[in-house]
């Protein structure tokens, strides 16, 4: 059985290994990127929860903005100095994992540094990670944030993966699907470090710099059919999940194409795609002498069909992904790993295994109400009896969609922190 101290320190060991500042340096090092960003100034815009760490990597800048999850609603601040970050750098707390007013004032930073400050001949480093779709926003037509926090709660609710939640959301933006650069200047170079099943561009932090431009460089692009293309599928997903949207809604997702055609040079690419926390997780335990299976597919669907799939396995092995969860109507607390983490202590009881869950990001569901937001959990073969011995039933926890607070109860939940990584779900199951 592979231990729990094992299993964190291997968390931990990923974390260094998988340094997005690191994969930054090594990607603007690159001859293909390199000759494009000599001799020209450099703006940046890093957003996500990876944004500290790639502005870093980046380097000096005339000006850039780093936008990270942080601070309260309530919290109208704007940017401020940052000692780690280096010259011409700011950053920005934003909301997460929905959006509110600071996403309007940030976009309306970022636009200014992407339109304004950088022009013809210069170079925007746009440093993309998960988080970002909630930090930048602004709305199409008479949709109000409330209503797209509205949809896109009715979207993750109903259990929609999360490339169909970032196509509803991109269709009613002002700021996803490119609308961050489409009237720079500038060229723009954008980078991303991937928390997606599929690594792609589009998905990753729903694209704010990334358009159809990018397959065709240099060329006109209707950009024009490919957004009424985006409005069609948004509305067929809203629908076949049964979803009902507001009048404003409606309205921006049944418009009529627009003629817009524009050309543009830009480069993007992914720096580090999801499965490099999972590569790194099993790189750290066989250091340690832990021969595990890597699980090359990732983790997805239902949790608790994910969770029978991964209990099957009568060797140790390392999976990473995102398995969805529809939430009941009253959902308790917890997140996707802790929620996978209980479906697995069920499967694992009384038996010599145990398994480490937890979000590569160091945060996992929606902050609980009286403690520290857990990165997931660390379960064995005594896990599910305890639970029942304090006095609380698993069973009807995972219905209720509260493996929070039955992990919580018996010390099983795993708190690191954020940790600046984002790269989907790990599973260390021995």
């Amino acid at each position: 059985m592979i231990t729990r101290a094992v299993a964190e320190a291997v968390f931990q060991d990923a974390i260094t290994a998988c340094d997005p500042a690191e994969r930054v340096r090594e990607a603007l090092v690159d001859p293909t990127l390199a000759t494009r960003l000599d001799g020209r100034r450099r703006y940046g815009i890093a957003i996500g929860k990876a944004a500290l760490a790639m502005a870093r990597g980046a380097g000096p800048v005339e000006q850039g903005i780093a936008i990270v999850p942080g601070g309260h609603r309530d919290d109208v601040s704007g940017p401020v100095l940052d000692p780690s970050l280096p010259a011409g750098w700011q950053r920005l707390d934003g909301p997460h994992p929905e959006i509110d007013g600071r996403s309007r004032a940030a976009l309306e930073l970022a636009w200014f540094i992407s339109e304004s400050s950088a022009h013809r001949g210069d170079v925007v480093l746009a440093l993309i990670s998960g988080g970002a779709s909630s930090l930048v926003e602004a709305t199409r037509g008479n949709v109000t944030f409330a209503e797209l926090r509205a949809i896109s709660r009715a979207v993750m609710a109903a259990g929609a993966p999360i490339a169909e939640l970032n196509t509803v959301r991109a269709a009613l933006s002002f700021a996803k699907a490119g609308g961050l650069v489409i009237d720079s200047p500038a060229t723009v170079i954008t980078l991303a470090v991937s928390d997606v099943i599929g690594d792609e561009l589009m998905v990753i932090g729903s694209g704010p710099t990334v358009g159809p431009w990018l397959d065709a460089p240099g060329e006109l692009v209707d950009i024009g059919a490919a957004d009424h293309a985006r409005r069609s599928s948004a509305a067929e997903i809203i629908g076949r999940y049964g979803l009902s949207m507001p009048r404003s809604v409606a309205a921006v997702l049944s418009g009529p194409p627009e003629e817009l055609r524009i050309a543009r040079e830009d480069v993007a690419r992914v720096i580090a795609p999801m499965n490099s926390f999972s590569r790194a997780a099993a790189t750290a335990l066989a250091e340690r002498g832990i021969d595990a299976h890597r699980i090359v597919a990732p983790v997805a669907g239902d949790v608790r069909a994910a969770a029978t799939r991964l209990a099957a396995h009568d060797h140790p092995i390392v999976a990473w992904g995102e398995p969805t969860l529809k939430l009941p109507r009253d959902p308790g607390e917890g997140g996707r790993a802790q929620q996978l983490a209980l479906e697995l202590a069920r499967l694992l009881s009384r038996t010599g295994r145990a398994a480490l869950v937890v979000g590569s990001d160091g945060v996992d569901g929606p902050p609980p109400n009286e403690r520290q937001v857990p990165a997931g959990a660390f379960v064995d073969g005594t896990t599910w009896d305890a639970i029942i011995a304090a006095g609380i039933d698993p069973m009807a926890a995972l219905e209720r969609c509260d493996a929070g607070s039955a992990l919580a109860a018996v010390g099983a939940l795993v708190v690191t922190g954020p940790t600046g990584i984002n790269h989907a779900d790990l599973v260390i199951l021995g």
